[in-house]
C-alpha cells in the first residue's frame, strides 16, 4: 500500500466568538441586556456606561418615569437566587453557559419549560451536555427546581427529604396516575400495604411542595420597559427602537490613551479588552438591525392590526417572516424571545403577533382574533338567554366569514376562561 498525501477541500460553519455573542445578545430583552452589559463592565475596564438623560426621563410618561425605581423594589427573582448559586459550584465556562441558558427558561413556579432538543439546537451543543446541566440546576434551592413535570419536582424533593418514605417514592414513580385519580384502594393492592401506611405516604407528598418558585414570585406592581415602540403618525406606522432607558457604551477615554502609551505587555492586555469592546459594540448594533427588520416585517404584515385594532390580526408564523429575511427561523425566535412592543392599543408581548390559522375566506384568520370575536360576541349577548356554542359558530359564519366548528369555539370559549352557556344564564 503505497502512502501519500491527500489534499482535500472541505466546508464547515465555525461559530466565532462574536457570533456566539451576538446571538446571546439578540434574546435578551431590554432588562437583561442592560444587566449583561453591566457585567461586562466589570470584566473590561475599557467598558465606559453611560446612562440615559434623566432629565429627558422627567419628559417622559409618569409610569415610564418611575420604572426603574418600581424595578428596584421587586425582591430577588428565581432566576437571580439560581444564578448566585452557581458561583459554588466548580464548572467549566460551557458548563455555566449551559447552566445559566436553563436557569433563563425555567417560569416562576420553578418548572423548566423549554425541551432539551430545543435547548441544545440554539446552544449548539449535545442533548447529553443539556441534560447534564439540567441535573446539576436540579440540584440547587429551592428543591424541585427545574423540574419538566410535577412527577419529576415531586420525585425530586421526595429523594432530597432526610427522613423520605420509600412507599412515597415508589407512588410517585409507579402509580403516579393512582394517586392523581386518588384511587386508594389500587393503591393499597398494588403496593400490599395497610390503609394506615398509604395515608402516611399520602400525607409525605402531601407536605411536598408543587409550585417550588412560589416563595420568588411576587404580586408587587412592575413595569416592563418595551424592547419597541410603534406608533401611528397621520396614518404612517413608525417603528422605533427603545433606547431610552439603556446605558450608551463608550470607551474609556482614560484606557484608551493607555494603549499609546503603555509597554508592551499592558498594551497588549487593553489591545485585547479594546476587541472585545469592539465585539460588543457591534453586536449591539447587529441586535439593533435584527430587532428592526423583524419588526418591520411585523407591522407590514399586521398593519390592520396596528391601524384598527386586535381584532384584525392576522395569521403570522416564524417561519414566513424568516424566509422573508433570509434568516433562520431560530433567530426570529430569539428576537421575539420575552420583547414587548408599545402599540396604539397596549403593551404588547412580540409572540402576540404570532399566531395559526383556522379557516376563513382565502387568507385565513389568527385564533386571536376568533377569541376576541367569541368575547366580543359573548359581552354583548341577552345574559337572560345566552350563546350556545353552537350559536356562535352560525354568528361567526354569518357576520365574519369565518369557518369553526362547535368543538373548536368551545376550547376557544375554555381558554378565555368563560362558562358555558348554561351557566352564564341569569335569573329573573
Amino acid at each position: 500500500m503505497k502512502m501519500g498525501l491527500l489534499q482535500e477541500q472541505t466546508m464547515r460553519l465555525a461559530m466565532t466568538q462574536e457570533l456566539r455573542q451576538a446571538i446571546t445578545m439578540l434574546q435578551y430583552n431590554a432588562q437583561e441586556l442592560t444587566e449583561f452589559l453591566y457585567e461586562q463592565s466589570l470584566d473590561n475596564p475599557l467598558i465606559e456606561l453611560k446612562s440615559f438623560d434623566r432629565d429627558k426621563r422627567r419628559k417622559t410618561h409618569k409610569q415610564i418615569a418611575n420604572s426603574i425605581e418600581i424595578y428596584g423594589d421587586v425582591s430577588v427573582s428565581l432566576q437571580q437566587h439560581l444564578l448566585e448559586q452557581l458561583h459554588d459550584w466548580k464548572l467549566s465556562s460551557a458548563e455555566k453557559r449551559i447552566a445559566s441558558f436553563v436557569i433563563s427558561n425555567i417560569d416562576e413556579n420553578g418548572y423548566l419549560q423549554e425541551g432539551t432538543d430545543e435547548m441544545a439546537k440554539w446552544l449548539s451543543v449535545s442533548v447529553e451536555e443539556i441534560e447534564n446541566c439540567i441535573q446539576l440546576v436540579q440540584k440547587l434551592e429551592p428543591t424541585g427546581v427545574g423540574a419538566r413535570t410535577l412527577q419529576e419536582c415531586l420525585s425530586i424533593q421526595l429523594k432530597r427529604l432526610q427522613k423520605g418514605s420509600e412507599m412515597a417514592e415508589c407512588i410517585i414513580e409507579n402509580y403516579f396516575d393512582l394517586l392523581a385519580k386518588k384511587d386508594w384502594k389500587q393503591l393499597v393492592q398494588a403496593l400490599k400495604c395497610t390503609t394506615e401506611d398509604l395515608q402516611g405516604a399520602v400525607q409525605c407528598i402531601m407536605d411536598l411542595q408543587p409550585r417550588p418558585g412560589l416563595a420568588f414570585s411576587t404580586e408587587k406592581p412592575f413595569y416592563i420597559v418595551p424592547d419597541l415602540n410603534v406608533t401611528k403618525i397621520n396614518n404612517q406606522l413608525v417603528i422605533q427602537l427603545n433606547e431610552e432607558h439603556m446605558p450608551k457604551i463608550e470607551a474609556h477615554a482614560q484606557y484608551s490613551a493607555l494603549l499609546r502609551e503603555a509597554e508592551h505587555e499592558v498594551a497588549s492586555y487593553i489591545s485585547e479588552k479594546h476587541q472585545q469592546l469592539q465585539w460588543l459594540i457591534r453586536s449591539l448594533e447587529q441586535r439593533k438591525r435584527t430587532l428592526l427588520q423583524v419588526m418591520d416585517v411585523i407591522v407590514d404584515r399586521q398593519r390592520e392590526f396596528f391601524l384598527n385594532g386586535p381584532l384584525f390580526l392576522k395569521p403570522l408564523q416564524l417561519k414566513e417572516v424568516a424566509e422573508e429575511l433570509g434568516f433562520h427561523e431560530s433567530t426570529i425566535s430569539r428576537a421575539a424571545r420575552g420583547k414587548y412592543v408599545q402599540t396604539p392599543y397596549g403593551l404588547m408581548e412580540m409572540k402576540y403577533f404570532f399566531s395559526n390559522a383556522v379557516s376563513a375566506g382565502e387568507e385565513g384568520t389568527s385564533s386571536k382574533r376568533v377569541k376576541g370575536l367569541i368575547q366580543t360576541l359573548i359581552d354583548k349577548e341577552n345574559k337572560k338567554k345566552p350563546l350556545s356554542d353552537q350559536k356562535i359558530c352560525d354568528l361567526l359564519a354569518q357576520q365574519y366569514d369565518i369557518l369553526v366548528s362547535r368543538r373548536t369555539v368551545a376550547k376557544y370559549r375554555e381558554q378565555l376562561h368563560i362558562p358555558a352557556s348554561s351557566l352564564r344564564k341569569t335569573i329573573g
